[in-house]
């Protein structure tokens, strides 16, 4: 009996023995791992002349191995946290539909070269009771797993009700697994196991793991049906969750403006800057607000519908997130917000847990400016906030310095011609002379009555420049000279607002190297129409033309021999949505396009 007990509390020992190894190897082995992967990365994203296609195969091979090995090691780490019960699980409500699409986008990246379609048939708003990483964990494994066997079809989500739980399958079109081995593919370490087919390469530790977080969840994870060649369904049934309807119990905007003495910077002291929290948790939302009351005005909503509402009802200089919140995600939200705001105009920070790579990835992919994990202190939130809102500040000033360098540059050449013709037709034609300065005294009122740094102007103050440019120098041209204008009643009747410094310069263009050098008569058009969701704008003339290449060049920054159509395409550039086109024939003229988005004027 003695030698029996002796020989358990050996192999015990000789078991955490090799765990304490697996333990330490696999910490070990991750930073090595996370080097090879970001170098190989970094060589597969620079220049691929350098590479030949063997090379970068090689590469993929690389990345590809190593990305396996981080997963794997992640896996031993967990399968023995599992076995010594040191997996702590945090569990709230979550979104059921929010995490399946999260985890759906983060494995898009590998579904290339694939026929395969993901679809999320998973009602949103269906909340189960979870700890929000590891379902995410258990979520990926699984869908994951369904990718690797599976080379065309579609992998569907679908969740129903059975009682007090939520029963989600994930279905495949792929390889299936016979039905006396639908067990095995969740034994620990028991690949031996497994007869040698297609469907058990890959199948690593995932299952196991997400089998056993399932229970600890009080929950579990099964192969609902599979059949050889024509597909899998995996289950997972979790406790169904509680509705918190948080609008009702916190309000659906918080609106708070808190002041405190301790020394705020020097831009901020006069007129503070605002940031909008949205988080579904009214606990994290005032834990970041209080971490950042004092320097700034801070506004909160609990969901992303939320917070696009509060976006169109109030100007905000930075936006904080939380990546996961029910009905629509982190990643949802900047995505809706890239399609109205720069990166410059409105900064966004996603909050996101630990040593998640793939999600931070998708994050930048999308439109965010940076990111925060899960615990973090108050300054690193203050100093990442306090950073991109100075870089904001920083661009633009910038962008006000080339606003005013632009204008410095396409005035004085324009008023210096104007001047020489009106000396010359005082010795020639002292009438004609007289009114030609009348007309520069109107311009330059304009321009002097104009805000310089005003970033835009009624479009009625823009024709209006416009006429009386074009009069200056049709007195100049004469005859050869003309110019027609169609503006559509209801765009002026709605007294939108353009952006400074887009049509004049294209008129200005149009006159000076589209007709300048042609022989007789010429003509130049500005025709302003309503589209269905955008303004088109189309600067037209009959002049000398342009070659292709010549287009080419001026679309790419390169060509162009003032600063006038260049200005035109960034100003364009920067504005979410719109659009600039040229077209253009030697000897036949040149048509110039802006499409403005109708939300932006």
């Amino acid at each position: 009996m003695n030698e029996v007990q002796a020989l358990s509390e050996e192999l015990i020992r000789s078991r955490e023995i090799k765990d304490e190894f697996l333990a330490r190897t696999s910490h070990e082995l991750k930073t090595p791992l996370h080097g090879i992967i970001n170098i190989s990365g970094h060589l597969l994203k620079g220049e691929t002349s350098s590479l030949s296609l063997e090379q970068r195969e090689n590469l993929l091979l690389i990345q590809d191995t190593s990305s396996r090995l981080s997963l794997l090691v992640n896996d031993l780490i967990d399968v023995i946290k599992l076995r010594h019960e040191d997996l702590q699980l945090n569990l709230i409500t979550v979104d059921l539909y929010v995490v399946i699409q999260l985890v759906f986008q983060l494995l898009s990246f590998d579904l290339q070269g694939k026929e395969v379609k993901m679809l999320n048939k998973v009602k949103p708003m269906t909340f189960v009771e979870a700890d929000e990483n590891r379902l995410r964990q258990i979520l990926y494994n699984i869908t994951s797993n369904a990718m690797k066997h599976t080379e065309k079809g579609e992998i569907v989500a679908q969740a129903r009700e059975e009682g007090l739980d939520i029963v989600l399958t994930i279905s495949d079109t792929g390889k299936g697994i016979p039905q006396e081995h639908w067990e095995l593919v969740f034994k620990d370490f028991n690949h031996d196991s497994l007869p040698q087919q297609d469907y058990k390469q890959g199948m690593g530790l995932g299952l196991y793991i997400s089998r056993q977080l399932a229970r600890k969840m009080k929950g579990e994870v099964w192969i609902a049906d599979s059949v050889v060649n024509k597909g899998t369904s995996m289950a997972v049934r979790l406790a169904k969750g509680q509705c918190l309807n948080t609008e009702m119990t916190a309000g659906s905007v918080l609106e708070r403006k808190v002041w405190s003495s301790k020394p705020t910077s020097s831009g901020l002291s006069e007129k503070m800057k605002k940031i909008l929290i949205v988080d579904d948790e009214p606990t994290n939302i005032r834990v970041l607000s209080l971490m950042l009351e004092g320097e700034y005005q801070v506004s909160a909503a609990y969901s992303g519908e939320k917070a696009l509402e509060s976006l169109k009802n109030e100007k905000f200089h930075l936006l904080l997130t939380d990546l996961m919140m029910p009905g629509m995600s982190g990643i949802e939200l900047t995505q809706q917000i890239r399609q109205n705001y720069s990166l410059i105009e409105l900064p966004i920070i996603i909050a996101t847990a630990r040593n998640r790579e793939r999600e931070i990835e998708l994050a930048y992919q999308n439109g965010a400016n940076d990111y925060i994990t899960k615990p973090f202190t108050a300054e690193e939130v203050q100093w990442r906030v306090r950073s991109l809102l100075k870089l904001t500040d920083t661009m633009e000033k910038a962008f006000e310095s080339e606003m005013a360098y632009l204008q410095a540059q396409i005035k004085p050449h324009f008023i210096y011609n104007a001047l020489s013709n009106i000396i010359a037709l005082c010795h020639e034609d002292g009438e004609k002379a007289s009114e030609m300065l009348s007309l520069l005294s109107r311009y330059l009122r304009h321009i002097f009555q104009r805000d310089q740094n005003q970033q835009t102007l009624q479009l009625q103050q823009e024709l209006d420049l416009i006429k009386t440019y074009v009069e200056i120098e049709q007195l100049r041209f004469g005859k050869h000279l003309h110019y027609e204008t169609y503006v559509d009643p209801e765009i002026l009747n709605k007294g939108i607002k353009i952006p400074t410094l887009l049509i004049q310069p294209l008129v200005e263009n149009a006159i000076r190297h589209g007709l300048f050098n042609k022989e007789g008569e010429g003509t130049v058009s500005l025709r302003i129409t309503e589209g269905e969701g955008f303004i088109h704008i189309i600067v037209e003339d009959n002049g000398v033309g342009m070659s292709e290449d010549e287009v080419g060049r001026i679309l790419n920054g390169k060509g162009g021999k003032g600063v006038g159509l260049k200005n035109v395409l960034m100003r364009v550039a920067s504005l979410p949505k719109a659009a600039f086109l040229i077209d253009s024939e030697l000897e036949k003229g040149t048509r110039c396009s802006i499409f403005l988005p109708k939300e932006l004027v």
